[in-house]
């Protein structure tokens, strides 16, 4: 499988869900080893090109070599793509994509229902 190099995840680290897809990824050879990374860690200069509300919202993918960002189902295609390309055509068949971007967003809107995160207990001194 090839390995897409120089890009990095920006994900949700509150979100199970995101952090299950993000290391699936990494694991699966993917993206390199640094190819994950949670959108609250952004240095300043990342904060300069990235958009951090719609990082927010949607995983975003930035190019550390020419320090560009895309976002939401376009950076699950290419990410999945350079190892499949077969997939990204497919993916961005105008209809298919339709259909992914509406699936898309009703997945990351509803990410930590789906997956919800497990619940702290707090500890009651008396």
């Amino acid at each position: 499988m090839k390995t897409l190099t120089n890009q990095t995840l920006l994900y949700d680290e509150d979100c199970p869900l995101c952090r299950v897809y993000t290391s699936g990824f990494i694991k699966a050879g993917m993206l390199d080893k640094n190819g994950k990374k949670p959108y609250c860690q952004l240095s300043d200069e990342e904060q300069n090109f990235i958009d951090v509300q719609r990082a927010s919202n949607e995983i975003a993918l930035v190019d550390n070599k020419n320090k560009t960002v895309i976002y939401g189902i376009d950076s699950l295609l290419k990410v999945i793509g350079f190892s499949f390309p077969w997939m990204e055509k497919i993916g961005n068949l105008k209809p298919i994509k339709f259909f992914l971007k509406k699936l898309y967003s009703f997945i990351s809107y509803n990410r930590k229902v789906i997956i919800p995160s497990k619940i702290k207990k707090e500890i009651k001194l008396q």
